[in-house]
Formats: C-alpha cells, structure tokens, sequence
C-alpha cells in the first residue's frame, strides 16, 4: 500500500509540472454541482481543454485524472465572502464579517483586506497548489458593488486580486477574475482569464474586447430558460459581445448538463450530486422550470437554495454580478 502510494504521487507530480495554458476561444467545461466521475472514460466533453471545478468538493484524484487526460484545471472558491458551510468557517473573525448576503443568508462579506483573511485565503490557495489545480477562480470579488456592511471599494477588489495574484504564483498557478467588471481594465495584466456569467443576458459582453483581444479567454456561462439547442440561436451566442468568448449555457445548479454555440450538448457524468432544494423555498424546481423565468430577483433566489440531501449543505457556488 505505501508503494502505491508513493507511486501515486510521483505521478500526480508529474502531471502537475505541467504548466498551464490559457488562450482566447477555449472551450470549457464547468461543474460545481458534484464531482465529475472519473471513471468515465473518455472524459466527456473530450474537447473542451478547461474545466472549472470546486476547490473543495474534488479530491486530488479527481484533478489528477483530469489533468493526465490533458485537461487544464481552474479549482473556485469563494474568496469575498464567508460561507458557513465550509470547514474552515469557524476560522473567520466576526470583525472581518460584514453583512450577510441578501438572498444567501448562509453567507457574509468579508473584509479582504483583513490579515486574517488574506492568511485564510493564502491556506485555500495553497490548498489548491497542493491538490494540483492549475489555476484558482476566486468568486465574490465584487463586494464593492453591493450593501457589504465594511465600506470595501473597488481599489479595494483591485488590491485583493494583485495580491491574489502574487499568491498563486508563489504556486506557479494562474488566476481568473469572476464578473467584477469595474475593476477589468485595472487587472488585465495580471489575470490569465476571466469567468462571466450572463454578460450576454445583461448586455455587457463588450465589455471583453480588449481583453479577449489580449488572446486571453473569457469563460462565459449564461442560464438560458428553456436550456435546449436552440437556445444557441438566442442572445446567449449571439448577442452583442459574445463572438469570441468562450461560452457555454447551464442549468442554474452547474451540474454536468451543458450545451455549446456550436450546438453540441453534454452531460458529464458526476457523482454526489443528489440535490434538493432547500424547505424554506420548496417551489424553486417549478420557478426553474418555468419558460418565463426571467426576473432577475426570482433567479437569484431560486438559485440560492439548493442544498446536499445527503448533508443538507448548500452547494459551494453563488453567482455575482
């Protein structure tokens, strides 16, 4: 067994030698509900060069599966707020919380400039050079735009992503900025890639060109409703902005259902993925259904409420804008 083992890891060790890639137009993969299963094999989508998955949720075989098929790895986490969910919750000072998030009451701001917190955060980014991840996509880095109780402004967001940055070099990880469009043109050196979600819904994806035209990629996710091939013909790939992002259209959950603009469709395999949505919002499945699901209020609320059935935790991901 100790063989084994260390075998093991001289291979994963050389798998992670390997230096990230990030190119304007890859196609990409995200699922941060569940664990893609491995033992699936071709990895499907076999194409798509970039997957984005929770830090926390995979375990080291996972990335290392991944990256031996070839894959380049980008591990999220939360970086702007305190989730109560997470192990290392009852690490967070209460000076450091801010206000809880209205439509996620399981989570806080925090104050990222904070000692404490950037020592936390320095843990999450090695814990992700240790798992092997080739890159981190840092969320909640936007606080400056919403009510978050510590009076964080943008030069805030910009300091906290360059010393981010600083951070996941010390790795020789690479690092993408999640939405917080205001501070892009101040970050676009440092970053290697940018994550957006429904830029194309909120007309806002020309906002890019000059990054895209930077040959780095932009990894765009858009909910259209209903999610089915033709949504390919709608704003998602075809509004104002879109052509030359990297973009992909998923259930709210960020589950292994996607569908491409080229109009493929894939669902990878996950495992541990037997959601629910929580009790106190028990008509979310029907608000996801529904074709009119279109207000921005009931989206965020209906996305925010699903939790494990097996922990009665929610999911690590909450979208931002």
């Amino acid at each position: 067994m100790l063989l084994w083992l260390v075998l093991l890891g001289c291979y994963f060790s050389l798998i992670w030698a390997q230096n990230a890639s990030f190119t304007q137009g890859q196609k990409f993969q995200i699922v941060l509900l569940g664990i893609p299963d491995m033992s699936k094999i071709p990895i499907s989508p076999i194409d798509a060069p970039v997957w984005d998955i929770d830090l926390f949720d995979n375990p080291v075989t996972t990335i290392g599966t991944l990256k031996a098929a070839g894959k380049t790895v980008i591990c999220y986490f939360s970086a702007g707020t305190a989730e109560d969910w997470r192990d290392d919750y009852r690490s967070f000072a209460a000076a450091d919380l801010g206000k809880v998030l209205p439509e996620w009451p399981n989570e806080r701001w925090l104050q990222t400039g904070s000692q404490s917190i950037r020592a936390l955060m320095a843990k999450r980014i090695k814990l992700a050079a240790d798992k092997g991840c080739d890159a981190i996509d840092p969320d909640n880095t936007d606080g400056y735009q919403n009510d978050n109780g510590l009076n964080l402004k943008n030069t805030d967001a910009i300091d906290y992503v360059r010393w981010m940055q600083q951070e996941a070099a010390k790795y020789d990880m690479r690092i993408g900025l999640k939405n917080s469009l205001d501070i892009l043109s101040d970050v676009s050196p440092i970053i290697d890639f940018a994550v957006n979600e429904q830029c194309a819904q909120n007309v806002e994806c020309q906002a890019y060109e000059n990054f895209i035209a930077l040959n780095k990629p932009v990894f765009h996710i858009e909910y259209p409703l209903p999610l089915n091939a033709q949504a390919m013909n709608g704003a998602s790939c075809k509004g104002t902005g879109v052509a030359g992002l990297s973009t992909i259209m998923k259930d709210l959950q960020l589950n292994g259902m996607s569908y491409y603009c080229d109009g493929s469709y894939v669902d990878t395999p996950t495992l541990g993925d037997e959601f629910e949505p929580h009790s106190p919002n028990t008509n979310a499945n029907k608000l996801l259904a529904s074709s009119t699901f279109e207000h921005e209020n009931i989206y965020n609320v209906a996305k925010s409420h699903f939790v494990s059935a097996k922990t009665n935790k929610y999911i690590g991901w909450r979208r931002r804008m």
